[in-house]
């Protein structure tokens, strides 16, 4: 897991700081390609990176998403947590597919 942000590095800070995230948080102010690739970039006509979560499995097939109406918009943990046990009991159940089990 990571985080891209393109505030300054001082905002990135922020983040660790205000979140207590223990995850990198990579920092791209000068260059809007990541957020702009992904499509959250500006979306509003404010020069700004959209709140977007893209969760992607092991084969780097994404599996789930959310992209925020405003920059400012967070996904409560709820709703990511319960993301996350929808994603877990779906490779579950193709694991067990896999083993002839389901």
């Amino acid at each position: 897991m990571f985080a891209v942000s393109t505030d300054d590095l001082r905002g990135a800070d922020y983040a660790v700081e205000q979140f207590e995230a223990t995850y990198p948080i990579l920092y791209s102010s000068d260059d809007n390609a990541i957020p702009f690739s992904y499509g959250v970039f500006n979306l509003h006509g404010d020069g700004l990176a959209s709140e977007a979560i893209f969760i992607y499995d092991t084969s780097r097939t994404l599996v789930w998403k959310t992209v925020g109406e405003r920059y400012s918009d967070a996904v409560p943990s709820s709703v990511l947590i319960e993301a996350l046990k929808e994603i877990n009991t779906r490779v579950d159940r193709s694991d067990s597919s896999a083993l002839g089990q389901g």
